[in-house]
């Protein structure tokens, strides 16, 4: 047995950090606490009798199907229940536009490991998604942080920082955004804030991830509208889960992409792992088919 390992881990390897959201939620499973450190649903709300029945018809009609390997970019029928779903979002996409991903953090994953090499600048907001930070980080990212308001990023600090590394002709791979109830700071963005960050990517040429889990939980208030809806020239890659609106335990999300760059994506995730789970996808249609997702 080699005795130490350390002199044969990779530079990324040595580069990764346990992941804070992972260590606090371990203290959730004691039953002296009421954790409030992670975005953990409230187990009452989970659809645990529905599930029951669905799980037993998905087993029993399409059992070989669903506990088979299945495609990389997601069983198809997910794939066109989201599509379908989200027009109520006023998206412009089809079925080929989406691949489901083993939660929105394997997307964050991908996202870092198709676009991002070593010292590469990201602009994420200032406070970030920590999540998010810890996947582009793995992947040696020199993440840029511009400051927050009570509207959103600051797109007159934004342009500032383009210009400054459009000068030295150091393009940013992407801009990360929560834009919906920001995590952590619970901000959303603003509507003209949304376009004025359209107009910047769009001007220097910068891809917009937009990573919103929370969207659909408002409870009062008229939402904003999806950035990827506002985009014809397609900048925005969005990121959704069914983490927060279905249960975290199914581990499915989803990444909307133009379909010119829905190749690599594959390639990517057929490296990570083949395929998200079957079985919890035939779960997750038979879910919506009956509408109780949007209940």
């Amino acid at each position: 047995m080699i005795p130490d390992l350390s002199g044969l881990y990779s530079r990324n390897a040595l580069n990764m950090k346990r992941s804070l959201i992972r260590e606090l939620l371990k203290l959730s499973r004691r039953p002296d606490i009421i954790s409030f450190a992670g975005g953990m649903p409230d187990p009452q709300t989970f659809p645990v009798e529905e599930l029951a029945e669905i799980s037993a018809l998905v087993l029993r009609e399409k059992g070989a199907t669903a506990l088979q390997y299945g495609p990389t970019e997601g069983e198809p029928a997910l794939r066109e229940a989201l599509a379908h779903w989200l027009t109520k979002e006023r998206l412009d996409l089809r079925a080929e536009n989406i691949l489901v991903t083993s939660g929105s953090q394997q997307a964050l994953d991908l996202l870092a490991q198709v676009l991002i090499d070593p010292g590469d600048p990201v602009i994420v907001e200032l406070p970030s998604y920590i999540g998010a930070l810890q996947a582009f980080a793995a992947h040696r990212a020199r993440m840029i942080g511009v400051p927050q308001d009570d509207e959103g990023i600051r797109t007159d600090l934004l342009e500032k920082t383009l210009e400054r590394l459009s000068r030295r002709k150091r393009r940013p791979k992407f801009i990360y955004i929560v834009p919906d109830f920001q995590n952590p700071s619970g901000v959303t963005l603003t509507l003209a804030r949304r376009q004025e960050l359209l107009a910047l990517a769009s001007r220097f040429e910068v891809p917009l991830v937009e990573d919103s889990p929370y969207r659909v939980l408002r409870f009062n208030g008229e939402p904003m509208p999806a950035i990827y809806s506002l985009d014809p020239q397609r900048h925005v890659l969005a990121l959704g889960t069914f983490s927060k609106i279905f249960c975290p335990g199914m581990r499915l999300g989803w990444l909307l992409t133009p379909e010119a760059w829905m190749e690599r994506f594959i390639i990517a995730k057929q490296g990570m792992d083949l395929c998200s789970p079957s079985f919890t996808q035939f779960i997750a249609v038979e879910y919506m088919r009956r509408g109780l997702l949007d209940r």
